[in-house]
């Protein structure tokens, strides 16, 4: 696939209930190697819902969705 579909399908915000930010943050934690007492994770997670919030909107900007698709594939949750 070429890059410019593979960006064009970053800027689609697809099955946005399928996605559970709880468990995103507990994978970027995770993958971050830093330690967390929980705070971390729940800062994460409420960043995680308003980015999603943001990105469902399809007047905002593309760059929400492509951030919170990217977070999605680095934690393996959506693969591109």
């Amino acid at each position: 696939m070429e890059r410019t579909d593979k960006l064009n399908q970053l800027k689609q915000f697809n099955r946005p209930w399928e996605y559970d930010c709880c468990g995103i943050a507990e994978k970027l934690v995770e993958l971050s190697n830093l330690p967390d007492d929980g705070q971390l994770k729940n800062e994460l997670t409420d960043a995680l819902y308003y980015l999603k919030a943001v990105a469902e909107n399809p007047y905002n900007s593309d760059y929400h969705r492509v951030l919170f698709n990217v977070l999605l594939v680095i934690t393996g949750f959506e693969c591109f």
